[in-house]
């Protein structure tokens, strides 16, 4: 069901949310509340999967990390059994981002797997690549540098066939500026270079001073690696000047982080302790204890450097008692990945066995009981299908309905249970011959079978025909009854003839059938094949 379907009140819900989700978070919060509630109450899971997701949303941008895994969490759960997939795949992403700045790579590393399994799955290119570009920042930080590069090429190379997307050139600027970093950490400066220029020229122009910001701290850091002094100071400064109390950097965190032991390295304090005081509230206020501890790290190594071991042996104080409280972060996020684990896997084993069921279903609606072969609905659907693509592209078809000859005598004289057998052995033999093939067959009723060619020759069907009989007969089942030989045999009609239109599957039927009784005036175990037009020519078997 699409949103639009919805009454006016869901859909004006709906539409607070969407368009409030970057303003106004109390009024979303209050939105979501009642599309959850809503939700609930009609059993509608879509509803309630995007009432915990946008939720979810902006506890996440408040960095509330509590009340943002059990949002997200349960967004995934509803949202899976919605089979809304783009949405799951963003949970899997927000759930990876925030494991991480929580300082839990692996748990971070298995929900972005498992959003890339289903980007894969359900063909969401640009989502994939939002994954791909956060794994290989993942890999960066864990030092995985070859990983990283793999993770964004990967990237890179899906993002080349959406050009005409919306977020190409964000995407793309972002895959420059982790590209460049990702070789510069390698030691890669000349490579690193190509990708620098492409964000100074290109990307420069339509970046934010967030994203402007983040190009210095990789100058830095480059021209710190090049030994440029000058041109590495010019990027200090221009990092000093523009950073404002009031930008948030968590973002960009490890960026800054790598920026400070550059300053730390080269004795830049003033500019050092700029960052820090930036950057320290945001992590202290948003409670990401992660971070803090990163944060403490560097100012104990300015310490020690410095020989402050009063502050210092403070620092170190606090970063223990902090240490032990990230354990107890830790294994809630760990516990909560569990039971989202079980919940998935339990929604998707009950999903597996309804579809199983479901095309269990499908297959009797289709499929004749005794002979396993296609049914007449199936067929009904199949020569609609054909006869169109063979019309719309000047293709020939060959229908046939072929029968058992003498069959009533055989049932009368052997039992039913007898002539089912004979019944199953015949569409086996039209079975394998029609996949040989690439054709079609259906039991039509009673000892009557159908079969299509599509895409075949005048000879081929005539070929085609000529084989059935013979494979027919070797068989060699009994049949002393039969007036045609004491062997089982079969007798044919053959249609041939490139579809015109006004031309419909059944006026081919009609027309095998016609030919089909031209063999059995004058003959059985035979075949007859034939055109629409049924005064022209038509070739017929020799009679054993």
């Amino acid at each position: 069901m699409e949103f639009n379907q919805y009454n006016t009140t869901v859909q004006q819900w709906i539409h607070t949310v969407l368009e409030n989700r970057e303003t106004n978070a109390d009024v979303v919060l209050e939105c979501c509340r009642d599309i959850i509630a809503y939700g609930r109450e009609t059993d509608d899971p879509k509803l309630i999967g995007f009432g915990f997701f946008y939720g979810g949303e902006i506890y996440y941008g408040l960095n509330d990390g509590e009340h943002f895994f059990h949002m997200m969490t349960e967004a995934l759960t509803y949202l899976d059994r919605a089979e809304e997939w783009e949405l799951v795949v963003r949970c899997y992403n927000y759930l990876g981002i925030a494991s991480m700045s929580r300082g839990n790579p692996s748990i971070a590393l298995d929900y972005y797997m498992n959003g890339l399994k289903d980007s894969d799955t359900y063909d969401l290119p640009m989502q994939k690549v939002m994954i791909l570009i956060n794994m290989g920042l993942l890999y960066l930080e864990c030092e995985h540098y070859v990983d990283s590069e793999n993770s964004l090429l990967e990237a890179y190379q899906v993002l080349q066939t959406r050009q005409q997307d919306e977020k190409y050139n964000f995407y793309m600027y972002v895959f420059y500026g982790n590209m460049a970093e990702c070789l510069i950490l390698q030691d890669r400066l000349e490579e690193a270079k190509t990708y620098l220029e492409y964000l100074h020229k290109d990307g420069w122009e339509q970046a934010a001073l967030t994203d402007r910001l983040f190009i210095a701290i990789v100058d830095v850091i480059y021209y710190h690696k090049m030994g440029d002094v000058q041109k590495r100071n010019e990027s200090i400064q221009m990092i000093h000047q523009n950073l404002p109390d009031n930008l948030t950097v968590l973002d960009f965190f490890s960026d800054y982080y790598r920026c400070c032991l550059v300053l730390l390295e080269t004795d830049q304090d003033e500019s050092f302790w700029r960052i820090i005081e930036v950057i320290e509230p945001q992590v202290v206020n948003f409670k990401i204890i992660n971070l803090q501890l990163k944060v403490l790290s560097l100012k104990m190594k300015f310490y020690r450097k410095h020989n402050q071991n009063a502050e210092y042996l403070q620092a170190a104080g606090l970063y223990y008692e902090l240490s032990e409280r990230n354990e107890v972060v830790t294994r809630n996020m760990l516990s909560s990945m569990i039971t989202l684990r079980k919940n998935l896997e339990n929604m998707r084993k009950a999903r597996m066995k309804a579809e199983r069921k479901n095309l269990v279903l499908q297959e009797r609606s289709e499929q004749d009981p005794l002979t396993r072969m296609a049914n007449r609905f199936r067929l009904n659907d199949y020569a609609e299908e054909v006869f169109t693509y063979s019309q719309e592209n000047d293709i020939p078809v060959a229908m046939e309905i072929l029968d058992i000859d003498y069959f009533k005598e055989y049932n009368d004289n052997y039992g039913h249970q007898e002539g089912d057998q004979c019944l199953v052995s015949i569409a086996n033999t039209i079975r394998n011959l029609v996949e040989e093939a690439e054709g079609f067959c259906a039991r039509y009723g009673g000892d009557e079978f159908v079969i299509i060619y599509a895409n075949v020759t005048w000879e081929q069907a005539v070929s085609y025909a000529e084989e059935l009989r013979r494979r027919v007969l070797a068989l060699e089942m009994e049949h002393r009854f039969s007036k045609a030989l004491p062997v089982v045999t079969i007798s044919q009609g053959v249609c041939w003839g490139i579809p015109r239109k006004g031309n419909r599957s059944w006026d081919f039927l009609h027309a095998a059938d016609n030919m089909l009784y031209r063999v059995k005036k004058f003959s059985r175990n035979n075949y007859c094949v034939g055109g629409l037009d049924e005064t022209e020519d038509v070739t017929m078997g020799t009679t054993l």
